[in-house]
């Protein structure tokens, strides 16, 4: 088993199952920087890699009652279709652009998630805005996904918090849950195009479900308004980076 493709699953399935990040937002990163893959390469293999990881997540969050799965198949059903579409698209389009614009999407949520309480108090949408929301956001992921080759989660989440008032946790369950057909989706266009990288795929898979099973359990334990301040930081930290173009 590849002892890099290893740490790189576990700090991924940490991210995912705490913040509901990890996949191509950790995966992809630290794949370019420790293994030397190429953008394309990095963005399918780790695509494929979030699978099963997220499933697991998404799993661990139903079981604590954190998963609207009603919701949840209102986002997964225009990501489903857009992700391949995208991903497809942005074949001859340039990489840093795309980095460059997703960092400043990540950047302006991380601000609102932190400034929530002062600026939105308890405001949410509700009727048919909600499920109009939702469909927007499945948008949102399915472009995200398949453009940066991130599975939604820094966009997807802070939407979640942001338009519906939704907990930090159930927010993260959604998040999860619907970001696997997405995944799935993503998954079967990278592998026609020959970008998944077969070799490293036990050792991220393996890491990924130890992180993300851990990373769960973190997260549902702790304080709702201190896991959302948490995910705003490290989401802030993320977008710079993303905008940096590192």
């Amino acid at each position: 088993m590849h002892l890099r493709a290893l740490a790189i699953g576990a700090v991924a399935g940490l991210g995912g199952g705490l913040f509901s990040l990890g996949g191509g937002t950790l995966t992809i990163p630290l794949m370019m920087a420790w293994l030397r893959l190429d953008p394309f390469a990095a963005r399918g293999t780790a695509l494929a890699a979030a699978l099963v990881p997220a499933a697991l997540g998404a799993w661990l969050y139903h079981r604590a009652g954190q998963v609207d799965w009603l919701a949840t198949a209102v986002v997964a059903a225009p990501a489903v279709v857009l992700t391949p579409l995208v991903g497809l698209w942005t074949e001859r389009l340039s990489r840093a652009r795309l980095r460059r614009l997703f960092g400043a999407v990540v950047v302006a949520g991380a601000v609102l998630l932190l400034l929530r309480g002062q600026v939105l108090g308890g405001w949410a949408l509700g009727g048919a805005l909600r499920w109009a929301w939702l469909a927007g956001v499945g948008v949102v992921e399915g472009l995200v996904a398949g453009s940066v080759g991130v599975s939604g989660g820094p966009v997807l989440a802070p939407l979640l918090v942001l338009g519906l008032g939704m907990p930090q946790q159930l927010a993260q369950g959604c998040s999860l849950a619907a970001r696997v057909p997405a995944v799935i989706a993503g998954s079967v266009e990278n592998l026609r195009c020959g970008h998944v990288r077969w070799r490293l795929l036990p050792g991220l898979v393996t890491g990924g479900m130890a992180g993300a099973w851990l990373g769960s359990a973190v997260a549902l334990a702790l304080p709702e308004a201190g896991l959302r301040s948490a995910f705003a930081v490290v989401l802030m930290g993320i977008g710079l980076r993303y905008l940096r173009g590192a």
